[in-house]
């Protein structure tokens, strides 16, 4: 019974949660905005002090399969609310791309403890490899997908080389260099279309039925950005998997002793070189895949996405969720693509606001708003915990 009940404070949690979510993406007023805002973060210091409430929420959410469904469905049902004003699910949708390409970058900043700064520009190879692969050759968004994927990992692999002898902000040094390297190169080559990017990027099509149309089922018809909304849950939903069982693999704990102490690891017989390698190849796997799904969901791809902002936006939403926490960073992405859009009369400050959100939450809460939590095995039964 008690645990029954543990369950149900977690699901009528997640529709107060989703409640929430819903009121602030539709509040158009700035003054109201904030004041909401200032609501909200004082209500969820409150909750945190309650730690009966909490245990319970804990507790409940150890029954995976009993709250997974309803946050699956609560997700699916999110753009019903916003058939009146489309561009909300166009910015859920960047939001949900922005946060696959941070669970890659987790790999290296949370996993193995290298702050690696060319996430952003990772995934504007991958956009850039289907954007020119579908408008210069003609082929699929799939066979442009499957390309970016390999082209993405070979240079996650060219960007892992030179760092395999640095540490610390060395490390991250070579990372700056590379993102502006690859901004250049593009930005100067012709076939790429230089400054002027290339548009025209075709939306994918699914059995046949392009994204681009709309479909309408009954009464209610569903638009093409609501159906790529869907196709980027997919994606993201594939995401989260391999990340939680390359986490709780021995790569993941691989990843974590190097991150920890490198020449301990090497006591107990790690070599950290491959493993290294490994975390930026598989960051930028998932780099390039968001960067196909971004050019294709807007039809247009420039350097503008691949500059070095991009990629501070990257980091600071993976230290603003808490690293090597696979929610808390999605969370992130959320938090730092929602809030700024919703304050856009301050674009001009937007790259401000990411700089003092990534030092404020170095100096005053490292660990992010989500700390990655202790790993708990059941040895026995050969199961895991978080």
């Amino acid at each position: 019974m008690k645990k029954h009940s543990n369950v149900l404070y977690s699901i009528l949690f997640e529709i107060a949660i989703l409640a929430v979510f819903i009121v602030f993406l539709k509040i158009e007023s700035l003054i109201l905005n904030l004041i909401f805002l200032v609501v909200v973060a004082v209500g969820t210091y409150l909750l945190l002090k309650k730690t009966t409430i909490m245990a319970k929420l804990r507790a409940g959410s150890q029954t995976k399969g009993a709250v997974l469904f309803p946050l699956v469905v609560l997700t699916l049902i999110v753009p019903f609310f916003f058939l009146e004003n489309i561009y909300i699910v166009h910015v859920l949708t960047l939001a949900l791309i922005f946060a696959i390409a941070v669970l890659g970058l987790n790999f290296q900043i949370g996993s193995a403890g290298m702050v690696n700064f060319a996430q952003g520009t990772l995934m504007g190879i991958g956009a850039y490899t289907s954007a020119l692969l579908c408008t210069h050759f003609g082929v699929s968004f799939w066979v442009g997908l499957l390309a970016a994927i390999a082209v993405s990992a070979f240079f996650g692999l060219i960007l892992g080389l030179p760092t395999l002898k640095t540490k610390e902000y060395h490390l991250s040094l070579v990372t700056i260099a590379f993102a502006y390297v690859g901004y250049l190169l593009i930005l100067n080559m012709s076939w790429t279309g230089g400054p002027d990017g290339i548009a025209g990027i075709p939306k994918p099509k699914i059995f046949g039925f392009s994204l681009v149309n709309s479909l309408k089922i009954g009464g209610i018809v569903i638009s093409g950005t609501i159906l790529y909304y869907y196709l980027v849950i997919v994606f993201l939903g594939i995401g989260i998997i391999l990340a939680r069982r390359i986490h709780y693999s021995w790569l993941g704990i691989t990843w974590n002793a190097i991150r920890d102490d490198d020449i301990a690891a090497q006591c107990y017989g790690i070599r950290p070189t491959p493993y290294k390698l490994l975390s930026f190849v598989l960051g930028s796997i998932f780099a390039g895949v968001a960067g196909v799904l971004y050019a294709h969901f807007v039809g247009f791809i420039s350097t503008e996405s691949m500059a070095f902002s991009i990629d501070l936006l990257l980091v600071s939403m993976v230290i603003l969720g808490g690293m090597d926490n696979i929610y808390g960073v999605m969370i992130g992405a959320f938090l730092l693509i929602l809030i700024p859009e919703k304050f856009r009369s301050f674009e001009d400050f937007r790259l401000l606001f990411y700089g003092i959100v990534l030092v404020l939450m170095l100096i005053f809460r490292p660990q992010g708003l989500f700390p990655k939590r202790v790993r708990i095995y059941d040895i026995e039964r050969g199961k895991h915990g978080n």
